[in-house]
């Protein structure tokens, strides 16, 4: 079965909820899926990933520390072939969701359009963020075609 990990910090929750919105479009579609905290995520939760989201509220305008770690410590894993997002909530600017997005792309992922969500994610919002869940989940399962309208 096709699998997407979906690793996330959050500071006010809004990246939090937004990473459970993309886990429910994922699974609403059959795709198996981890989600995980960055604080306790480790690179072996990427094995057998077919689909990777990291996720991360900007922060000083950049990614949280603990996502950037996160990042630095899959550097040794191959990520080719793998479909990639970024993610995260925002105040002013997408220098988090830009950073992970040229993160995984050096590591080898196939990045689709970055998910950026200004501030908490209402219900259209949610919608949005699980729509991006099933795209992931469609582009895995190869049935974009079906999955695009």
């Amino acid at each position: 079965m096709p699998k997407l990990v979906i690793i996330y910090g959050t500071g006010a929750h809004n990246t939090e909820r937004m990473a459970q919105a993309i886990e429910e479009g994922a699974r609403a579609e059959g795709v198996e899926t981890v989600l995980k905290n960055v604080n306790v995520a480790n690179k072996n939760d990427l094995n057998e990933a077919d689909a990777i989201a990291i996720g991360s509220p900007n922060y000083n305008h950049a990614m949280m520390p603990t996502v950037k770690k996160f990042l630095n410590d899959i550097s040794d894993i191959d990520l080719s072939g793998k479909v990639g997002l970024a993610f995260g909530s925002y105040g002013w600017s997408f220098e988090a969701t830009d950073e992970i997005n040229n993160k995984l792309k050096s590591y080898g992922s196939e990045m689709i359009e970055d998910l950026c969500i200004k501030r908490m994610p209402g219900d259209e919002e949610l919608e949005i963020c699980r729509r991006f869940g099933s795209l992931l989940a469609c582009k895995i399962k190869n049935k974009e075609a079906i999955c695009a309208a």
